[in-house]
């Protein structure tokens, strides 16, 4: 009956609709709609500064990035945030804050925070107020503004000014080693400055979605792997060859020998936990094993490289530093 075909129909376009917000939710779990996404909330004090207001507001229009104006308890500041898209409210996904917190500063007025001391107490400030956020000083112009007033003083000593260079460096340091996640950025001039905030804000995007580094993914997912080695694809497929190039110094060309000769961690295994062996023979086990497309004494994979793959898998202590580790610490001591 048409009544049917018309229930049909709506079940169809329903399920297809429900398809297509799983898809777009999928993107946005992927991070695809980073950029659409976020958005800078620029306090209005950054806005009011005439020459970085101008140049900020340009660049992020030219980038096609959202930002709010609006009044930051701790002004000069900029924050972010991930909006969820209209269309993905109803799946109860979270709007989400950016645990970053950047201050734009001229510098004259940073030259004055410096000057009274109050440099660090207002990080100590943003501190109890933003405790887990990555915080950031970025400065305009502050080294050339401090080289032309220490010009002028050197020009006309008799002016009377009573200016004095404010001990920038000693503060930037002690913002380095007396405070975690603390960092600081000089800017040449307002371009810069707008470059930097809107490269920033694309980074805090995608990073939001960005899977975290692990030592082994660092080590061994290709970065340790030189470009034109004719086995690099092999490696990134096999986790045993990433664990054998994660371990220092295991150039590329040991590890495909070791896995010719021992395919899996087990095999190898088997026989660096075999009883009836000594940690000599254990020890130097890989050492005459052929690397091949390679002539002369580096055919082989040599001592010391097989001394190192033993004495790291079977170390047995994880938090142990890997050139301890080499130079018989842990287990080799006792």
């Amino acid at each position: 009956s048409q009544e049917e075909k018309l229930q049909k129909a709506a079940l169809k376009a329903e399920a297809a609709e429900l398809k297509k917000l799983e898809r777009e939710k999928q993107k946005w779990e992927k991070g695809k709609l980073a950029l659409k996404s976020i958005v800078a909330q620029l306090d209005a004090k950054v806005v009011e500064q005439a020459s970085v207001g101008g140049h900020l507001l340009s660049r992020f229009a030219e980038k096609g990035l959202t930002y709010h104006i609006t009044s930051h308890p701790i002004e000069r500041s900029i924050m972010w945030s991930m909006s969820v898209p209209e269309h993905l409210a109803q799946l109860s996904i979270q709007e989400q804050d950016v645990r970053y917190i950047l201050f734009i500063y001229e510098a004259e007025e940073f030259c004055n925070l410096v000057t009274s001391e109050s440099l660090i107490k207002h990080v100590c400030k943003v501190r109890s107020q933003y405790p887990s956020y990555t915080v950031c000083y970025l400065t305009n112009k502050l080294m050339a503004y401090i080289n032309k007033r220490e010009k002028e003083l050197y020009k006309n000593p008799e002016s009377g000014s009573s200016w004095v260079r404010p001990p920038i460096e000693e503060m930037l340091a002690k913002l380095t080693t007396h405070f975690d996640k603390v960092y600081y950025r000089h800017c040449r001039d307002e371009a810069e400055v707008a470059e930097h905030v809107v490269g920033l804000t694309s980074s805090l995007a995608s990073c939001q979605y960005r899977k975290k580094l692990t030592r082994l993914s660092v080590n061994a997912n290709g970065s340790a792997v030189p470009k034109d080695f004719i086995d690099k694809n092999l490696i990134k497929k096999s986790p045993w060859l990433k664990a054998l190039v994660a371990i220092p110094k295991v150039q590329p060309r040991f590890a495909v020998a070791i896995w010719k000769k021992y395919p899996t961690m087990r095999s190898l295994l088997s026989i660096y936990m075999d009883p009836t062996k000594t940690v000599h023979e254990k020890e130097f086990l890989l050492a005459n094993l052929t690397v091949e497309g390679v002539t002369g004494a580096d055919r082989r994979v040599g001592e010391i490289c097989s001394k190192r793959v033993y004495r790291i898998m079977m170390a047995e202590s994880g938090s142990i530093k890997t050139d301890d580790v080499e130079d018989g610490a842990d287990y080799f001591q006792r």
